[in-house]
């Protein structure tokens, strides 16, 4: 096996200090990569100081921004012979086609987790499909040159054309984004809410092998720096009910699900891989740590209070707003206070709203996240009672 580059071996631990948000030393930096103390604080000051890597308050030094710089692009920023080589056209459109690549997968995922937006399945399948388009793009590129990318007259190939030439036929991955593809031809008759449970699972599976893929080649993650909650996208729920679609969609569309519901189910079974789609497992534990299971058993006069879960919560549904949508929406319906951050962190201090992770008020499970409950009892009570607000300020800052 080839020894690691010992410019990658630095980035990385660059990029761990700066995922640990912890400061370190020249000879930290030395013991980690091999370096010398002396090296390390040359390239620090020459390339990296005051861009990436800054003085700590506590001493030492900390890192940010490493983590979405990829590999290749690190090791021009520390070589002074290619950093000043002009880049050739195939170099600047293969950069080109990785950032328009992430433009398009980070947007599908906001999309997808934007609440208010009706049609996110739609938008999500459209901008995900993009998005492996480009990517896969950049890698022929890269590896077969331009003549693999570009036809005669000048356009460039689809991504039907290009997958084969990047990924095996029998490939969970390949499948999962040809499946993609075919609802996104479809879109009409088979990207409607009521599949999204279905769907999600599909969708889940090809954001992580994007993710993946991208680490791969880049050498970082595409999401570096954000919240792992974007990546979270399954969701529980009941079969659809083809009568409520046909009566609501009318039968073309009823039929097209139908046939892409046994497709896709058969398809499952038969590949039997997380790559293709997510299964949705629930877990239970003998175990002394009830954290390790999803569900727990009680029995005896000591046993839990039994509670009957007749189907998975969608938070996008009963905990829709984030912090910041929930701070508009209150501005939104009452004009006797302008609420901030910091009266809304006061409110949730005083009232111990955030003392449980799952209550109807509040949901912390990638998030915060707020119900329109809560937004409601906070409304009520401004209008209501003149001194509310101050008094969860003068708890806030007397805490």
């Amino acid at each position: 096996m080839a020894r690691k580059d010992k410019r990658i071996l630095l980035l990385d631990f660059f990029r761990e200090q700066e995922d640990k948000a912890q400061s370190f030393t020249y000879q930290d930096a030395a013991i980690a990569t091999g370096y010398n103390p002396k090296s390390v604080g040359k390239y620090i000051s020459e390339k990296l100081k005051g861009s990436y890597i800054f003085k700590s308050e506590h001493g030492g030094w900390v890192s940010e921004g490493l983590s979405k710089v990829s590999n290749d692009e690190f090791i021009r920023l520390m070589s002074q012979s290619t950093s000043a080589r002009k880049l050739s056209p195939n170099e600047k459109m293969y950069q080109k086609l990785i950032k328009r690549s992430l433009d398009a997968f980070t947007l599908a995922l906001e999309m997808y987790n934007r609440p208010s937006l009706c049609n996110r399945v739609e938008a999500f399948t459209i901008m995900m499909v993009n998005a492996w388009e480009l990517f896969l793009k950049a890698e022929i590129l890269e590896a077969l040159g331009e003549e693999k990318v570009f036809y005669k007259n000048g356009k460039s190939i689809s991504i039907s054309d290009s997958l084969p030439l990047r990924l095996q036929n029998n490939d969970p991955v390949k499948l999962n984004i040809e499946t993609l593809i075919q609802l996104r031809d479809h879109a009409t008759h088979l990207l409607i809410p009521e599949l999204q449970p279905q769907l999600s699972r599909l969708f889940q599976a090809n954001v992580l092998n994007y993710q993946e893929r991208y680490r791969n080649q880049m050498g970082n993650s595409p999401l570096a720096g954000q919240s792992v909650g974007m990546l979270s996208l399954v969701l529980d729920g009941p079969d659809p009910e083809i009568g409520i679609i046909k009566e609501s969609y009318g039968d073309i569309t009823a039929v097209e699900v139908t046939n892409f519901l046994k497709q896709f189910e058969s398809t499952s079974k038969e590949i039997g891989s997380d790559k293709y789609s997510i299964s949705i497992d629930y877990k239970l534990a003998l175990t002394k740590n009830p954290s390790q299971a999803d569900l727990t058993l009680s029995v005896g006069d000591n046993g839990q209070q039994a509670v009957i879960i007749t189907q998975a919560k969608d938070l996008n549904t009963t905990h829709p707003f984030t912090t910041k949508a929930a701070i508009e929406q209150m501005n939104r319906e009452q004009s006797k206070v302008v609420l901030n951050q910091h009266s809304f962190q006061a409110i949730c201090y005083k009232h111990k709203i955030k003392a449980n992770n799952n209550s109807e008020y509040h949901n912390y499970t990638d998030i915060h996240r707020y119900s329109a409950k809560f937004i409601n009892w906070v409304i009520k009570n401004i209008k209501e009672q003149d001194s509310w607000l101050q008094q969860a300020l003068i708890a806030y800052k007397a805490r």
